[in-house]
């Protein structure tokens, strides 16, 4: 226990000092200039960010022997390199309040409005998938009251970066640590009709058994809990790649209603995960393999899915492939 609390602390100092670096340079340094310095620093962290083996490891457990071995080291050099840029963005955001606004086109935007007409606030159903952060500051830049739930490591000095530095990303953000004090403030959201964007594939731990790549995983049932309860629309946000950054908002989830609210929010939450099944198929190298470390030999888990569908949306070698932030 000691030496996980040691180990925390460390790698809480290094994100401490490597983000103070960069910004230090960013302060200093026109924009071409930054970002071609910080390109080599970038490089060396990502590989310890994202490790490749564990992105190829994961791939191999969802889709099997469906793609070569080069395609999945493919995508993973994809996952890698998304992220190299996803982190130059969040960079950019903090030194240019309107960047985010320039490289990020909204589409969808009629379904948020039809859904905060109702009156009753907004679940933004998001993914580790694009650039997830700016979501929340791409709403805020368009005028609206966007929070975002997020599990911060218990630090007290990258608690005060996060005070400092959020206001240039123009969104709130919810603390997931303390669950009672997380849900009270989320209800206050939507009772004052606003956006409440939540992660919904932390697939690590949850009480809803769900599939998704054949493999059974510990679904959150918190999205669609609150959603029911508050009688919230359920919209998607979703990040879309087609040689630009896309902010795809989805018509809001239809839920299924028997009567019994236990098993009415099993069932949504098993659609839920099977819509995110459907975005990582189509943006494979979009997605932070990272997020599930479940596919493993371990008993009482399903076997690795054996998927024989090609992925849709990507292709090695295909134009239609999502492009690079």
């Amino acid at each position: 226990m000691k030496f996980h609390l040691a180990h925390q602390q460390v790698g809480n100092r290094i994100c401490e000092a490597g983000f103070l670096f960069f910004y230090g340079m960013q302060r200093r340094l026109p924009g071409w200039l930054f970002s071609k310095l910080s390109r080599p620093f970038l490089r060396l962290f990502i590989p310890l960010a994202i490790p490749r083996k564990r992105v190829v490891r994961n791939l191999s457990a969802a889709f099997g022997d469906s793609y070569t071995m080069s395609t999945k080291i493919g995508i993973a050099k994809g996952v890698q390199e998304n992220f190299f840029e996803n982190l130059l963005d969040c960079l950019s955001q903090l030194s240019d309040k309107e960047h985010t606004r320039r490289v990020i086109h909204i589409h969808g935007k009629e379904h948020l409005e039809s859904a905060l007409r109702k009156g009753k606030g907004v679940i933004a159903l998001g993914a580790h998938l694009g650039n997830f952060v700016l979501l929340g500051t791409r709403l805020g830049l368009e005028g609206y009251r966007c929070h975002t739930l997020f599990r911060f490591p218990k630090d007290a000095r990258i608690e005060k970066l996060i005070a400092k530095f959020l206001p240039r990303y123009c969104q709130s953000v919810i603390s997931a640590v303390a669950k009672r004090t997380a849900v009270t403030k989320i209800l206050a959201a939507l009772q004052r009709n606003e956006i409440v964007h939540i992660l919904g594939d932390n697939l690590k731990k949850g009480r809803v058994n769900a599939s998704l790549f054949g493999q059974r995983v510990p679904s959150p049932r918190g999205p669609i809990s609150l959603a029911l309860r508050s009688a919230a629309p359920l919209v998607y946000l979703v990040r879309n790649y087609h040689g630009a950054m896309n902010l795809i908002i989805e018509p809001e989830m239809e839920m299924t209603c028997s009567g019994n609210l236990l098993d009415d929010i099993e069932n949504n939450t098993r659609r839920m995960v099977l819509f995110l099944e459907s975005l990582i198929r189509k943006y494979p190298d979009q997605w932070n393999w990272l997020t599930v470390r479940l596919w493993k030999n371990q008993p009482g888990r399903a076997s690795p899915a054996r998927v024989r569908e090609p992925l849709q949306g990507w292709t090695r070698g295909s134009t239609d492939r999502p492009g690079v932030v």
